[in-house]
């Protein structure tokens, strides 16, 4: 669903790496969290520790906070 809503923006190829960026950053963290500090856990881990949602979601943040920049700077989500 996240790929399809950043497929079809108006700036796919920015929001595409904003995205990839979002879902490293967050990998890094959550692999931090989990497996380093060790202050979480989760229940059916997919992959080194996090769901696959996670990491998913931890990027499309990052294109919604893009998003939200872009509409308080210009009035306009473009």
């Amino acid at each position: 669903m996240s790929g399809f809503l950043i497929f079809f923006s108006k700036d796919r190829k920015v929001e595409m790496w904003i995205f990839f960026y979002g879902l490293t950053a967050g990998a890094f963290i959550e692999i931090i969290g989990t497996k380093i500090s060790g202050y979480q856990n989760f229940e059916n881990p997919d992959i080194l520790g996090i769901p696959y949602w996670l990491l998913v979601a931890w990027g499309y943040g990052f294109v919604l906070m893009k998003r939200i920049g872009l509409i308080l700077k210009n009035n306009s989500p473009w």
